[in-house]
């Protein structure tokens, strides 16, 4: 999950934008396009839910209690199901995709967490690096570069102490990330 960042699109996985992106895009759609008054519910919904979930977070919930949910559920569902924007039909005598409305568009795509800036930070580093360098010098670097990356980050989301976890690595005896 990201933002529309082109070089993410290079990546051969199954693709999904942030929320936090979907708010810039529904803010432009709102503001040239009275006559999609949704974009403006869907913000406020979006705004809500990631409000509640920072207070759940503050209370040191492990999620949201269960009515919240059902609630945000059932709000979202409506106003994508209210949008309307049915996709454009194929016109006859033309081939390949028909190129469709913004606003459809940001419909298909609204069906994704709030966002994961996190994991947009995580490929980033690697990216920065190369960018800066050039290159990786072998591929051994590069898995190498992204092996290390991928448990300091592994080891900071569990709270773990980073530095005694390097210095325990080195002397052979890593602490192992815990799972489920």
């Amino acid at each position: 999950m990201h933002d529309h960042w082109s070089a993410y699109q290079r990546y051969p996985s199954w693709h999904a934008f942030c929320h936090a992106y979907h708010l810039r895009k529904l803010t432009a759609l709102a503001e040239r396009s009275p006559s999609q008054p949704w974009a403006t519910d869907m913000i406020v919904l979006l705004c809500q839910a990631n409000a509640l979930v920072s207070e759940a977070q503050d209370q040191d919930l492990k999620a949201l209690p269960t009515g919240d949910v059902e609630r945000l559920r059932t709000c979202y569902g409506t106003i994508l199901t209210e949008a309307g924007n049915p996709p454009r039909p194929r016109r006859l005598g033309t081939h390949g995709r028909v190129k469709q409305s913004p606003a459809y568009n940001l419909i298909r795509r609204l069906r994704v967490p709030f966002d994961n800036n996190q994991a947009e930070r995580n490929l980033r580093m690697p990216k920065l690096k190369q960018k800066i360098s050039g290159c990786f010098r072998s591929d051994t670097d590069g898995d190498a570069f992204t092996s290390i990356r991928s448990y300091l980050s592994t080891r900071r989301k569990q709270s773990g102490d980073r530095f005694n976890s390097r210095v325990l690595t080195v002397q052979g005896q890593p602490p192992m990330s815990q799972f489920g």
